[in-house]
């Protein structure tokens, strides 16, 4: 029975060996993990340190304080148009525009659609990569801002060929200028619409 033994000492050996392996395709699915996690951390480092230098219109985007930018620039309340007054009669007109980011989408490296929200009026704003006058860089602050962050926007307004549908403003901001004044907690544990509802909820409980 010498046979018997032999082959018996081989198969735990094997399924020794399957279980090892188990193991390093474990370990290289934790290691691929951490590389994409890494990977994805060091994106956003190197997009938040793109510096300066490296473009020619950094001046034209950033995270700015509020006091910091009303020292830099004396802001006369007239020159502000308010989200609901946005239409057709400004075409090919500058504005400077403030509201809430309500909805961000990258599309690609070159190009993101914010959507900004002022009293319950919403825009859309195409923030567009061009040479001398949007970097990608911008683009890629704009696709990072969080959420209910306020921002300024200077840009020119333009009609879409197709009607908009995520916004109550019938015309869109080229985006020129993009500045963060009031950033946002990344993500909101609960999004606008349930805290709205749970406020008038909370008001017929009270009645």
């Amino acid at each position: 029975g010498k046979t018997m033994s032999s082959s018996e000492s081989q198969e735990p050996a094997l399924s020794t060996e399957a279980q090892s392996k188990k193991a390093a395709k474990k370990e290289a699915a934790k290691l691929e993990k951490l590389r994409r996690k890494q990977e994805v951390a060091a994106a956003a480092t190197a997009a938040s340190n793109l510096s300066v230098e490296d473009d020619p219109l950094a001046a034209n985007y950033g995270h700015i304080p509020l006091i910091e930018l009303q020292s830099k620039t004396p802001v006369n309340v007239n020159d502000w148009t308010r989200v609901e007054a946005l239409n057709d009669s400004l075409e090919n007109k500058p504005v400077l525009i403030r509201g809430r980011a309500q909805a961000i989408r990258p599309v690609g490296k070159k190009m993101a659609f914010l959507v900004i929200r002022e009293n319950g009026f919403t825009v859309q704003c195409l923030v567009q990569a061009q040479p001398d006058l949007v970097s990608p860089q911008m683009v890629k602050f704009a696709a990072a801002l969080s959420r209910e962050s306020i921002v300024d926007v200077e840009g020119v307004v333009s009609i879409p060929a197709a009607p908009i549908k995520g916004a109550t403003q019938q015309v869109e901001i080229q985006v020129r200028k993009l500045y963060c004044v009031s950033k946002a907690v990344p993500t909101l544990p609960i999004n606008i619409e349930d805290a709205a509802r749970s406020e008038v909820e909370i008001e017929k409980a009270i009645q």
